[in-house]
């Protein structure tokens, strides 16, 4: 009596355990596959999942062990896309849409502690367009509609969930620097150093980095209203160890190579406007094309300028995940890491590349472990909202 219940309890166990992986593979379905053609393709969930896609129709099922349909997926149909690959250094100088308000501070105004810009419902992340109907093209430049108000200022304005509205603010005299303030901090600027991911060889644009530029305070995405990227050189390496991130030291070439007019979730998009290099071009795969597995990375970390293909390991793919994080990969490269210790900032944007197809870039290290880091889809990438 004894084992058979036992064995009842045994069975009773793996039932759990099979219907607890299929709603753990159920929550790893994409709702939507991009699709080049017929045929049955494979998904890398935990347990087995396939979807046969024909010749016609926008959606198709997936099947747990080719036999139960679980969900009904959207599908995408295009054309195999190429790309030249970069995985060269470049540095960006953007310019944002407007002054990003990145923080708060009292002052005092006839004795009392005082924040006009908080008291009308400002915040910090919010962005500010113009003054009195006038357009603010810079810092300066809101600083001085600020003194030339008369105290009067109605600002239009996007609030940091992307919002638009406009308020009505009273600048108030400050004890300490006798002129009129508002209580805020603005940006309108940022710069930085990353990784050139692609080139479309048809239309010139380009992707970068692969995730979105954020301000260092307000950690919210910049929104760009133009900007130009430079060729970046390596000066030196900072070495990425257990709990504190590296990175590439470089500088900017004052010689510019192209515009950007994007910064997105999935990376800087711009126009590539200089002398196109001879890069090899590489098919970006869908989603569903990539495994676990071998993998390399194309990245510049050495002071002669040129990218180097380096080994890594897809070790993870998430096909529901934050617009850059789909993807967990581990650098195995003995090289890559004795010289920078794994992913290092810099690398943002290097290019993947698995079974001779474009199938992602790096976008963020593990400070705890530098070998190991995220990397965003390619097809995020050139085919983003």
């Amino acid at each position: 009596m004894h084992r058979k219940l036992s064995a009842v309890a045994l069975f009773a166990v793996m039932i759990m355990g099979i219907a607890a992986s299929a709603l753990i593979t159920v929550y790893q379905l994409p709702d939507e596959l991009t699709v080049y053609g017929a045929g049955s393709t494979q998904l890398s969930t935990l347990l087995p999942v396939s979807v046969d896609i024909t010749d016609g129709g926008d959606h198709a099922s997936a099947k747990i062990f080719g036999v139960v349909g679980v969900k009904n997926v959207s599908l995408h149909r295009e054309k195999p896309k190429k790309v030249w690959l970069a995985g060269t250094l470049f540095g960006l100088r953007m310019y944002s849409d407007g002054v990003m308000v990145v923080g708060l501070s009292d002052f005092r105004s006839h004795g009392a502690r005082v924040n006009p810009a908080r008291d009308c419902g400002i915040s910090r992340g919010d962005v500010i367009h113009a003054v009195n109907g006038t357009e603010v093209t810079s810092n300066a430049d809101f600083a001085v509609k600020i003194m030339n108000s008369h105290g009067k200022v109605e600002i239009e304005m996007t609030e940091s969930d992307g919002s638009r509205k406009n308020v009505r603010l009273t600048p108030a005299f400050s004890d300490d620097d006798g002129c009129l303030k508002t209580g805020m901090w603005v940006r309108d600027s940022a710069a930085g150093i990353g990784t050139l991911t692609y080139i479309d060889p048809e239309s010139g644009s380009f992707g970068g980095l692969g995730h979105g530029i954020c301000d260092a305070d307000t950690h919210d995405i910049i929104p760009i209203n133009e900007g130009e990227i430079f060729p970046a050189c390596v000066m030196g390496i900072k070495k990425g160890v257990r709990g504190s991130a590296g990175e590439i030291r470089g500088y900017l070439v004052e010689e510019e190579i192209g515009v950007l007019y994007d910064n997105t979730p999935y990376g800087t998009f711009g126009r590539y406007t200089a002398v196109l290099p001879g890069l090899k071009a590489y098919e970006a795969a869908v989603k569903q094309e990539i495994r676990r597995g071998k993998a390399q990375i194309l990245c510049t970390v050495t002071p002669d300028g040129q990218p180097r293909l380096y080994d890594a390991v897809i070790e993870k793919i998430n096909y529901s995940g934050d617009a850059a994080r789909n993807m967990i990969i581990r650098i195995t490269d003995d090289a890559l890491l004795e010289h920078t210790g794994g992913i290092i900032q810099g690398m943002s944007g290097s290019p993947i590349i698995q079974n001779g197809k474009f199938v992602g870039a790096v976008t963020h290290v593990f400070v705890n472990a530098p070998s190991r880091g995220y990397a965003i889809f390619a097809e995020n990438m050139l085919t983003r909202p």
